[in-house]
């Protein structure tokens, strides 16, 4: 099972210049790949969407990570219940920051 660590969560779309409004939690596991859980906050009902694994050197595209077999899941759910299906789609439990 694999250990990831939340590195960052930030919020997007205050302004002007993002096309919508979302926010993000990015997780490290213990060989150095990252994974993202986005949240569509301006979606009625807001939905979420994740990414990974991938290098932090990556350019391009992420890879998209279906959860659910769906690109877009969750419609209404909390950040809990998103982050479960997140660790059961990729085996995954979520520590504390170091």
């Amino acid at each position: 099972m694999k250990q990831l660590i939340e590195v960052s969560h930030e919020t997007y779309g205050h302004d002007n210049r993002a096309i919508n409004k979302h926010s993000e939690r990015r997780y490290e596991d213990e060989t150095g790949c990252l994974y993202v859980l986005s949240r569509t906050l301006d979606g009625c009902p807001p939905f979420f969407e994740a990414y990974g694994p991938f290098r932090k050197k990556h350019t391009g595209l992420l890879p998209r990570l279906l959860v659910k077999d769906k690109e877009y899941w969750g419609d209404g759910w909390t950040w809990s219940q998103a982050i479960n299906a997140l660790c059961f789609e990729i085996n995954a439990l979520i520590s504390r920051r170091k």
